[in-house]
């Protein structure tokens, strides 16, 4: 029976060897993530569900502690070495590039306890008031961006000079204010207002003080797919939408989480020799797949018609592309039509984006893909 018991636990200790080494073969593919610090936690908290679903190790450093011990020049250099950077940029309204994805939005407000009675809308009612309030230090970004965003309408200086305190962060302000009378308001990130549970009034002001979170990858990142994945998973309505969700971020249309995801797509056969070619870059570039079907441009509408008056409504394709003269008021009202320089090939084209479809921000990417693209050519020659 000794005997017997030593064979199995031998024969354990193999198979668990065994398994130790195929686990760490398949964390051998790794990829670094760059990340600001006000990210720090969701990303994190995202890498550690990645990890487990795809086997695939994230390493994520914070670029606050980075920039403190390197000058912004070495900085910038050795940023190349990460294969995802993930930093915030103002909103201003415009697409952004194909390698990058949108993950989150913060807005700056001005915050006050939750038993406040009023509701603030203008900075003015801040001064009428007589409310002792905080700013973040310039140096910070959220004290760089309302000095940036209020600066134009000729009250900053007012606020700078008037009853405040100076703090070096949204975050510090939050909890000074949440647990003390020393303050009755503050202008900070609407994400920390909601971590600390503040109450939120929107000033006038300050529509445009907003900023988005983006996931960047790296043009020559030899990890590129990696990388790219996870910006997706960040994306992810029940990926990492629900980490920044509870860091108090406001989400993103992202697509629905894939690993391979795949576009649908109804095109006019005329345009077939035009965009062939693109969807075969499009693909190799942003490692998406474009499954198209080449339809007689009038029967795209009958079509698409014909499908939404059933009950397969899941088949109606992502993206639908034609010539721009074709009946445009046949579309169904499912689609939402894209205007935007839609010239390929010098010929105008037609782009309507499916409003329920599970990839929102690929279709997005491959129409802006088609037109740049051809921008770029067009340049060239």
């Amino acid at each position: 029976m000794s005997l017997l018991s030593m064979f199995v636990l031998a024969s354990m200790i193999v198979v668990w060897n065994k398994i130790g080494k195929q686990e760490q073969e398949q964390l051998n593919e790794s990829f670094s993530v760059l990340c600001d610090e006000s990210v720090l936690i969701p990303v994190k908290q995202c890498a550690e569900q990645f990890e487990r679903e795809m086997n695939i190790k994230v390493s994520v450093h914070s670029k606050f502690v980075f920039d403190q011990n390197k000058s912004e020049e070495k900085a910038s250099a050795n940023a190349n070495r990460y294969d995802l950077d993930i930093s915030s940029e103002k909103t201003n309204g415009s697409r952004r590039a194909l390698n990058q994805v949108p993950c989150a939005f913060r807005s700056i407000i001005f915050a006050t306890r939750k038993n406040f009675s009023r509701n603030i809308t203008s900075v003015e009612e801040v001064f009428q008031n007589k409310l002792a309030y905080s700013i973040s230090h310039h140096s910070a970004k959220d004290g760089s961006l309302l000095q940036e965003s209020i600066g134009e309408t000729g009250i900053w200086q007012r606020i700078f000079s008037g009853r405040k305190r100076v703090y070096p962060s949204s975050n510090a302000a939050g909890l000074e204010l949440s647990s003390a009378n020393n303050l009755d308001g503050a202008f900070m990130w609407d994400s920390s207002a909601r971590e600390f549970d503040l109450k939120i009034h929107h000033l006038n002001e300050l529509k445009l003080a907003s900023e988005t979170i983006c996931a960047n990858t790296g043009d020559s990142s030899e990890k590129n797919l990696s990388a790219l994945q996870f910006a997706r998973f960040l994306a992810a309505p029940s990926k990492g939408q629900f980490h920044f969700a509870q860091s108090g971020f406001i989400g993103v249309k992202g697509d629905v989480w894939s690993d391979k995801p795949s576009l649908y797509l109804y095109c006019a056969e005329s345009i077939k020799p035009l965009v062939v070619n693109q969807f075969e870059h499009f693909e190799k570039d942003y490692h998406v797949m474009v499954e198209s079907h080449f339809l007689n441009q009038e029967k795209i509408t009958l079509s698409l018609n014909l499908i939404t008056q059933s009950k397969a409504r899941k088949s109606l394709p992502d993206v639908v592309i034609g010539l721009s003269e074709s009946n445009s008021a046949q579309i169904p009202d499912h689609y939402q039509a894209y205007f935007g320089n839609s010239v390929i090939k010098k010929k105008q084209f037609s782009f309507y984006l499916l409003k329920s479809t599970r990839f929102p921000e690929s279709s997005m990417k491959l129409v802006d893909f088609l037109c740049k693209r051809e921008n770029k050519l067009s340049k060239a020659d």
